[in-house]
């Protein structure tokens, strides 16, 4: 996976790490930064990934318009994707997109629209790296839609849309949750 994805979007900056505790921040807009992959407890919300086994993965945090379909045309894309280093097609792969809200009203505001959003730059992102040939048509992805500043529970509320959970496995074979967590337990598990 690494191969392909050096060879069809040379642009990308993967890096590696393996630490006991990850933590992924969308700075876009926060302070015009980017997505990253910290290994220290950030001030700003973020989604945490425990890796206590300290499997060694790697990380694709995307900029803006990283996911081209053709000149100037592109694809809707989360904000990242993680996958083991070992990297196997028994191996998980897991996708994330972030929102930041002050509340949970706002997170679920009508004309907002955040958890369908949510859900479908998921789906666009996985197909996109289906039909490069990065991830394989029957390859399952988990995946985390996430809003990083709420302390309280979400996802209770989050699958309220078009698409239920299992549609989305049936239909994608994605794998998703509405939370702020995750668990490395080795290459072959992730629990979500």
């Amino acid at each position: 996976m690494l191969n392909k994805i050096n060879e069809l979007l040379p642009t990308h900056n993967i890096i590696t790490e393996n630490s006991p505790e990850l933590y992924v921040v969308d700075y876009t807009n926060i302070n015009g930064g980017n997505v990253v992959l910290l290994n220290s407890k950030p001030i700003e919300g973020n989604v945490y990934i425990q890796n206590v086994n300290r499997v060694p993965i790697y990380f694709d945090g995307f900029d803006n318009n990283a996911l081209e379909i053709s000149t100037g045309i592109y694809s809707r894309q989360c904000e990242c994707i993680i996958f083991p280093q070992q990297n196997t097609q028994t191996d998980w792969i897991l996708a994330i997109e972030t929102k930041y809200v002050n509340n949970l009203e706002n997170a679920f505001k009508e004309n907002f629209d955040y958890p369908n959003c949510m859900i479908d730059q998921i789906i666009q992102t996985v197909n996109y790296f289906r039909n490069k040939g990065i991830i394989d048509i029957n390859r399952r992805v988990n995946a985390i839609v996430s809003f990083p500043t709420l302390i309280e529970d979400f996802s209770s509320t989050f699958f309220t849309g078009d698409l239920s959970i299992e549609d989305i496995l049936i239909n994608y074979k994605i794998r998703i949750r509405a939370t702020n967590t995750a668990e490395i337990i080795s290459n072959k598990r992730i629990n979500i």
